[in-house]
């Protein structure tokens, strides 16, 4: 078997019928000796903002001097974007070394694409000896795969609605079910989100009688400056009596200040642990250095060419939010793709607020909403707009539409910044 055949199989594995359940991938970890249990986990959930702060301790850890694991869910382009070892890719030949290692395990137990993923990530970072393993769950938190995992820190950066016919239909049911990532002695740090979601999953620590913190109590964030390529902010730590002043990053978005603030925070807090506390010159280091893409990502100028995978209202808030307050241009195009199981009203409602017009377009998703659905949503905001059969042609649209001094926004998807992404390695617009 070959990796493109690899994955070939895998993607087979995808969506289906079966019950979401833990039994499959802890059968497949219990035949292999339970690698995930000799890991340090650092397990994080929430609806926005958990694939950011993981790669902002990833890379603050690995700055400290620490061999790191990261597993992150979705890929954007390649499947190897999941699994970075100190901030490198796996590569493809050892990801299939791995899966054929163990592949009559995984079809013994007839294991998902999502265990399969998480099954890999598990025994790559026990075989490297990662001093810590990052892992971001992929759905909720209580029957995910990656629940598994013997944590030392979880996080939980914030609730808002998504995959509702799973997690449940109010944030309090989708807090609950994000809270099942909390352990028996495993501390719980708690990022910023509405007061329902948050009183859950503090009654859920107090049930399990662990500490638990509190980014909104704890954490000050103040002088914040927004630019096109990072930002800026100073922070404190009341609880430890620590500040940090003027902490740079190079990542853009209002949003990112505080999946930043959260990933340091974390990192104090873990430290402390051990009887530690973190090199400062490393936290910043860290925070330069940061890699992680298709959160407002300038992929092109003359025209401003951004991409954003926000793909829940609370995510377009938050991008709208950063285009107010980072961008200038004469006019604003706004090019959607939107998965049709999201609330695609609230959405468009919150991107006409800054879009001058609208490029609609389909990605490359059986779960994609439908074209004329989300053509008359849009028809509803009395801008002017264009239909794309795909996500490519939207771009190219867009491009036609767009003088230089304008500015064209990507996002509704982490599908339809995936597509965009994989279409510019290969060409030059």
């Amino acid at each position: 078997m070959n990796y493109n055949e690899f994955l070939s199989l895998i993607y087979q594995k995808r969506g289906g019928d079966r019950k979401i359940n833990l039994n499959r991938i802890r059968s497949f970890l219990d035949a292999i000796c339970n690698p995930e249990q000799k890991l340090r986990a650092i397990h994080i959930a929430g609806t926005n903002g958990k694939g950011s702060s993981s790669a902002v301790i990833e890379s603050i850890l690995f700055a400290n001097g620490y061999n790191v694991g990261l597993n992150t869910s979705p890929h954007l382009v390649d499947f190897t974007e999941r699994f970075r070892i100190n901030k490198n890719e796996v590569s493809e030949q050892e990801i299939l070394c791995h899966y054929l290692r163990y592949k009559q395990f995984y079809d013994k137990y007839d294991t998902t694409f999502f265990e399969i993923a998480t099954g890999l990530a598990f025994t790559i970072f026990y075989e490297k000896g990662v001093d810590y393993a990052i892992m971001e769950t992929g759905m909720g938190g209580r029957l995910d795969a990656t629940n598994l995992v013997n944590s030392v820190i979880t996080v939980i950066t914030n609730i808002d609605y998504e995959h509702t016919k799973s997690l449940g239909n109010t944030l309090s049911k989708i807090a609950n079910e994000k809270a099942g990532i909390i352990k028996k002695g495993v501390p719980l740090v708690l990022g910023i989100m509405r007061r329902s979601a948050q009183n859950t999953i503090i009654q859920r620590a107090k049930e399990a009688k662990i500490q638990y913190y509190l980014m909104e109590k704890e954490v000050k964030i103040e002088n914040v400056k927004y630019t096109e390529t990072g930002s800026s902010f100073s922070m404190q730590i009341q609880r430890f009596n620590l500040t940090f002043n003027k902490l740079y990053i190079n990542l853009a978005g209002t949003y990112q200040i505080f999946n930043c603030a959260l990933a340091v925070f974390t990192i104090v807090i873990l430290f402390s642990l051990y009887g530690q506390k973190p090199d400062e010159m490393a936290i910043r280091e860290g925070l330069l250095s940061i890699k992680w893409s298709g959160r407002l990502q300038l992929i092109r100028n003359q025209p401003k060419v951004v991409i954003d995978g926000a793909h829940n209202p609370d995510g377009i808030n938050a991008l709208v939010s950063s285009i107010k307050s980072i961008y200038s241009y004469r006019k604003l195009i706004v090019l959607i793709g939107i998965l049709g199981d999201k609330n695609i009203r609230k959405m468009v409602a919150r991107l006409s607020i800054v879009a001058d017009e609208f490029v609609i377009s389909t990605p490359h998703s059986d779960r994609a909403a439908d074209l004329s659905k989300l053509e008359q949503i849009v028809k509803m905001t009395h801008k002017p707009y264009h239909i794309a059969d795909n996500v490519i042609e939207g771009y190219k649209r867009a491009l036609d539409l767009a003088t230089d001094k304008d500015m064209i926004c990507i996002t509704g998807s982490l599908y339809t910044v995936g597509e965009i992404l994989a279409y510019i390695k290969h060409h030059d617009f």
